[in-house]
């Protein structure tokens, strides 16, 4: 075999190993993060030790050329070697890749967490209850479609949706609150109660109607739904001896509103808390587990029930 047959074969073998090792490695998706306030210079130090680009050099000279400096975004991304670094810079500037998650009207912090993680939003549920509890956000969660990056920080999601809270709590409601002598606290409180016992908007504001009636008689509220709460006992039919449960929670037990919200309520509990329907009402029951049947007095009420499978409220 001579020289130049050697020579070609050489650079034959050389090209297929080439090709092996960028559809091997360098054709393989990476999951990046990048940092909040993260300079160009940080970047293409992060995307270099990833083996992403060829340069540190070239991908700076890159975001220069795009102007591209002040526009890169932080957050989590799935990235392939560039070699001329150009699809890497258009992407940083567009911004990552956006996970759509909904968080629905009643939700507790422990299901909302839950949620966020299967998503991959958060990598830790724990500390994201945590987090919440430790900062007294239960129950401000606000209910809604979000759109987050992948591995998103804890704070920056809690506070999107308390921020969310705040925004939808309009300075209307907020005088509405003040004439009835709530604090924002007493509200979101009562309105997850509200959130739990009933479905329909109409419903919401009559089952207020009898909160707002029992507290202003000083009675014991008797919600199930604080007693489940204590409980975490969230299916299945309550007994008389779950109603003994000693719990700041249990409205059977202790005066007033429990200390904090049992759930995440949405826009139409924390209005119905606000704007109760006008009734003289102090009873409700569930009948077929789906409407409620309201009554003035105790004897109307325990007629009523009579007629029916399910247990008082």
């Amino acid at each position: 075999m001579n020289n130049k047959k050697k020579f070609l074969i050489g650079i034959f073998i050389i090209l297929l190993i080439s090709v092996y090792i960028y559809h091997t490695y360098l054709r393989r998706d990476k999951i990046v993060i990048i940092p909040r306030n993260a300079t160009a210079k940080d970047v293409g130090k992060i995307l270099k030790n990833e083996k992403l680009i060829p340069s540190e050099g070239l991908f700076r000279w890159m975001v220069f050329f795009l102007f591209a400096e002040r526009n890169i975004k932080h957050g989590t991304y799935k990235f392939r070697f560039s070699l001329t670094t150009i699809p890497i810079v258009i992407r940083l500037v567009r911004g990552p890749q956006l996970v759509k998650v909904t968080i629905p009207e009643g939700f507790r912090v422990e299901q909302i967490a839950e949620r966020l993680h299967a998503k991959g939003i958060i990598l830790d549920p724990i500390y994201f209850i945590t987090f919440v509890k430790s900062n007294s956000y239960n129950g401000y969660l606000f209910p809604e479609t979000y759109y987050f990056s992948l591995n998103e920080d804890v704070d920056y999601v809690v506070n999107r949706m308390v921020s969310e809270f705040y925004r939808k709590y309009s300075e209307d409601l907020r005088k509405r609150a003040y004439e009835l002598k709530l604090t924002t606290h007493q509200v979101v409180v009562l309105a997850s109660i509200v959130e739990k016992e009933a479905k329909t908007k109409e419903e919401k504001r009559l089952v207020s109607a009898v909160f707002h009636n029992r507290l202003k008689k000083g009675w014991y509220l008797e919600s199930c739904a604080t007693v489940r709460y204590a409980l975490k006992k969230f299916t299945g039919p309550l007994t008389y001896k779950d109603l003994n449960i000693d719990s700041k929670f249990n409205t059977y037990k202790y005066y007033g509103l429990p200390p904090e919200p049992i759930c995440n309520p949405g826009l139409d509990s924390i209005e119905a808390v606000l704007y109760p329907a006008e009734t003289d009402d102090m009873f409700f029951f569930t009948e077929n587990n789906q409407t409620h049947v309201f009554s003035k007095y105790y004897k109307q009420h325990i007629e009523r029930q009579k007629k029916s499978k399910y247990s008082v409220r």
